[in-house]
């Protein structure tokens, strides 16, 4: 970010300029007076200084003292429908677009936001203004963006012609989501109502506020101002007025030689390196094809004064600390409240569009759209985060970390929180999850199903044979007979032509089948969970295989969204055939709307095979507890995560992870039950 390079002093015995004369122009009057008369020069001496102390010793403060004693407005908006809502207000003509906000802080893709922002912001041509307010939605406070185009209503159609080709322009430009803004109501609440000035806060529309103009940035962080923002907890609304400038070379070369000719006298000190600070910044202006005047203003809300003091002096120490500098405004005008006037009371900055657009405030947290899912709370901006685990290009879920991390404990909140919406099957084999039926596979306890697709008779017959040692085609003449006599095959009945055919053949299948396949269960809960012996992975396998192909094929078969959950997912997919046919679910099962979701211990249980590694690309959410093993992907999700000093977990009443979505990483704070923070 350069610096304001029109926040520039001269300096003479440690004083500004402009200050040193006032003081010395001061001294001359009363000296001058003081030949005449004592009580005179007094007189004269005090009046003067006390009205530079108001001015702040800024003659160009006289402007602004006139409107000092301003008590109030409503702004009278005239709007006119053509092709799009436009508005007339004062001098103005405008129209407004809203921005599509998006957590940008933590996005590894912001670097190409940023510069797709500027292209966006280099098409402009007339000025505009962009405003985030406030708003609350669920106990929490959420902001909106909008961007107010405007041009001189003298002539209507022509600035209706100047806005229409900036919307196209910027819209077109694709570097920020935007919609025009169709509805009155809406673009009214962007102006206040009924607004009444005191000596250093307002109140307006029910609030009292406290405005602040930024007068210079040591800032590099993007983003983060906005997360810091809403942080606070207190409301908080952001102006920027943004107006293109002519270019004018000769302009920028005197500003250069002025800030060289002071550093040839400040060699060293915070005064030189100020002025180095400036003469970089100009440098690199000047080589910018486009240049803008930028006034940048918060106005703090509160209920209450005394709580609006608080929040004050919160904002300024933590925003000085990010690298603002500030100073509070409150020369009150009705410019001041208009925000199509800012930039005529508001102080000037010289950006580039790069610059503009690292600031431009589309980082903030999108309102959650209703029946999203809460998984946790940003640690950064305090703020509850949802996933809408049906949209998207895939709804599977990958959930890692070691034992003790809280990951099953997440996964158990998670698919508790669904309440009865939605059907899921959990393959459980260390027996940590709850279900409305649970199958008890290696205690006797079967599923119990009708056979007849492809996909069903495969997996049984490859159980079958895994089990017993029948021969494959032995088996398919099996089925074969076993449907022409019980016409829709239940498994159960297989089960019983199994331990017949068995029986004929003088085979000891018939003691193993009374401990694995005693007690068919026929399946109707909406949440199934599966429980098996791991120790042995023969078994194992084949109960996984048959177990995810029938819930595969219940899912397929039945409506609404399904959800299927493979615990402790290394156990299988280091086997390449189990791994395939859970990638195959993977790619294909969200034209079924079926959300997977793996859990395992480590990042790196999916670089065991290419079919592992493609159930990881095709999860859309990522939740990564701790684990102690570095991630040998250095840069899995984009950015080089070290995910070993999370904390929580067991004996914790909660839970910390990294969760990740497209670009954006986040780090999450997971207490209790998931159901606390709708």
């Amino acid at each position: 970010m350069p610096a304001n390079v029109y926040n520039f002093k001269s300096y003479i015995y440690g004083l500004p300029l402009e200050k040193f004369i006032i003081i010395i122009a001061g001294i001359s009057i009363i000296a001058t007076v003081f030949t005449i008369s004592l009580l005179a020069a007094l007189i004269i001496g005090v009046t003067y200084f006390t009205i530079m102390l108001i001015l702040r010793f800024d003659p160009g403060n006289v402007y602004l003292m006139r409107k000092l004693y301003f008590h109030g407005s409503t702004y009278e908006i005239k709007f006119i429908q053509n092709g799009e809502l436009y508005g007339i207000s004062g001098k103005f003509a405008f129209t407004a677009l809203e921005i599509e906000n998006r957590e940008l802080y933590t996005d590894s893709a912001k670097n190409v936001k940023i510069l797709g922002i500027a292209r966006a912001l280099e098409k402009l041509t007339c000025g505009y203004t962009i405003v985030s307010k406030p708003e609350e939605h669920e106990n929490s406070i959420y902001y909106r963006t909008f961007v107010l185009l405007k041009a001189n209503a003298g002539n209507f159609n022509s600035a209706v012609d100047t806005i229409r080709e900036n919307i196209t322009a910027f819209i077109s430009g694709g570097g920020v989501g935007a919609r025009l803004v169709d509805d009155e109501d809406t673009v009214s609440s962007i102006f206040p109502r009924n607004v009444r000035t005191f000596s250093n806060y307002f109140k307006k529309d029910g609030f009292y506020g406290s405005c602040y103009d930024i007068v210079d940035m040591d800032y590099s962080g993007d983003y983060l101002y906005q997360s810091i923002i809403e942080k606070f907890g207190f409301m908080v609304e952001l102006y920027i007025d943004v107006k293109p400038l002519m270019r004018n070379n000769l302009f920028m070369k005197r500003l250069i030689a002025s800030r060289k000719a002071e550093l040839s006298y400040a060699k060293t000190g915070h005064y030189a390196s100020l002025l180095k600070k400036q003469l970089s910044s100009l440098e690199a202006l000047s080589r910018q094809d486009k240049l803008y005047n930028v006034s940048i203003r918060f106005s703090l809300l509160s209920d209450h004064p005394a709580e609006l003091r608080k929040s004050s002096d919160q904002f300024l120490r933590v925003m000085e600390s990010t690298g603002f500098k500030i100073n509070q405004f409150h020369f009150f005008g009705r410019d001041s409240f208009d925000p199509l006037a800012y930039s005529s009371q508001g102080k000037k900055y010289m950006m580039d569009a790069e610059s503009l657009s690292s600031i431009f405030p589309c980082g903030f947290t999108a309102i959650p759209e209703s029946r999203m899912q809460p998984v946790g709370t940003n640690i950064i901006t305090g703020k509850t985060v949802y996933l809408n685990l049906f949209r998207g290009s895939s709804y599977n879920i990958a959930i890692t970390g070691e034992t003790g991390s809280g990951k099953s404990y997440f996964t158990e909140m998670l698919l508790g929180s669904l309440g009865n919406s939605s059907q899921v099957y959990i393959i459980d084999p260390l027996m940590e999850y709850t279900g409305d039926q649970i199958v008890q596979l290696g205690s006797g306890e079967y599923p119990d199903f009708i056979m007849g697709t492809t996909g069903i008779n495969h997996a049984v017959k490859d159980a079958i044979e895994a089990i017993t040692g029948i021969p494959d085609e032995k088996v398919t003449i099996i089925i074969e007979n076993a449907e022409k006599k019980y016409g829709d095959l239940l498994f159960s009945n297989l089960i019983s032509e199994i331990i017949n055919y068995e029986k004929r053949h003088s085979i000891t299948f018939t003691s193993l089948a009374g401990k694995i396949f005693e007690t068919p269960v026929k399946l109707s809960g909406k949440r199934v969970v599966f429980r098996f012996d791991y120790a042995n992975s023969h078994l194992r396998d084949m109960f996984f295989r048959l177990c995810l192909t029938l819930a595969v094929h219940l899912a397929e078969g039945s409506e609404g969204n399904k959800f299927i959950v493979i615990d402790e997912s290394h156990l299988f997919l280091k086997d390449k055939k189990n791994a395939e046919i859970v990638d195959m679910l993977a790619r294909n099962g969200r034209h079924n709307m079926i959300s997977l979701i793996t859990v395992t211990q480590n990042v790196d249980d999916y670089y065991l095979n290419n079919y592992s590694e493609s159930i990881l690309r095709n999860s859309m959410n990522y939740f990564i507890f701790r684990q102690r093993e570095k991630i040998k992907n250095k840069l899995f999700l984009g950015y080089n995560i070290d995910p070993s000093a999370l904390a929580g977990g067991s004996n914790f009443d909660y839970s910390e992870c990294f969760y990740s979505t497209g670009t954006l990483i986040r780090k999450l704070k997971i207490i209790g039950d998931l159901g606390n923070y709708k």
